[in-house]
């Protein structure tokens, strides 16, 4: 990130905290510090301007024997109580005077990779708090970043019950004729699992996923009801290998 003029550090301080700016008059305990560097990561990213009164917007200043302590305290918040490891940008904080006073600033990238915690609570940045992310909104986050598939997620609610074995049966029994070893599909469930259509619990109890149950579902609009099919037909020769031929969408499903 480049290096702010005077004019622009003082633009930021007058216009007070936001969802990217955080300004302390001193630095807070490491843990604290890294509450809020996952707050930003997770979020849009952000500054921690150290050194002025947040009610006022006064520039106090971080005095001269402790700005050593100032730069020691944010580097070990990112580097021990952020996990996985987080780095600044750029990597230290840097120093700035304005109005003869010394302020330390970090500069906290948006994280364009993983879902940044503290304590063992992910959080976000929320107006001028920093907050726990709940299971759902951690869940969409981790979708949309592509660090897990939605497909493969368990069905709320749903048990192996909810699929229709007689489709699975069919499709299976469609399978293994074309297969050289068609006894590989005897053992139903566990094809479900390798299929990606089901998953084992911690406590060894198997459910449908996300993908079983569009596939396989008795009713699917039940569980999901943001889906809907489309299928389109298409001359062999005009359709790429790689065409899907269904997508989600918000749309809800028509029965």
């Amino acid at each position: 990130m480049a290096r702010l003029s005077e004019q622009e550090l003082r633009r930021l301080i007058q216009g007070g905290e936001t969802s990217t700016v955080e300004l302390k008059a001193a630095a807070p305990r490491p843990v604290e510090l890294a509450e809020r560097m996952c707050g930003m990561a997770n979020a849009q990213g952000g500054m921690i301007i150290i050194g002025v009164e947040d009610a006022k917007h006064t520039i106090v200043g971080v005095p001269d024997d402790r700005v050593a302590m100032t730069i020691d305290t944010i580097l070990r918040a990112a580097r021990q109580n952020v996990k996985p490891v987080f780095v600044l940008d750029p990597p230290e904080p840097e120093l700035y005077e304005v109005g003869g006073k010394r302020l330390v600033v970090a500069a906290v990238p948006l994280s364009r990779g993983p879902v940044y915690q503290s304590g063992g609570v992910f959080w976000v940045r929320r107006g001028t708090h920093t907050v726990p992310l709940e299971a759902a909104e951690l869940l969409e986050l981790l979708g949309d970043k592509g660090l897990v598939d939605w497909e493969h997620q368990p069905v709320g609610g749903a048990t192996m019950e909810d699929l229709d074995m007689g489709k699975v049966e069919a499709y299976l029994k469609q399978r293994s004729t074309r297969e050289r070893q068609p006894g590989r599909f005897e053992h139903v469930e566990q094809v479900l699992v390798g299929m990606g259509c089901a998953v084992v619990r911690d406590g060894g109890e198997m459910v449908p996923t996300n993908a079983g149950m569009l596939f396989f579902g008795y009713n699917p609009q039940f569980f999901i009801i943001q889906g809907k099919w489309c299928v389109s037909s298409f001359e062999r020769r005009l359709v790429p290998a790689a065409m899907p031929i269904a997508r989600l969408s918000r749309e809800p499903f028509r029965t």
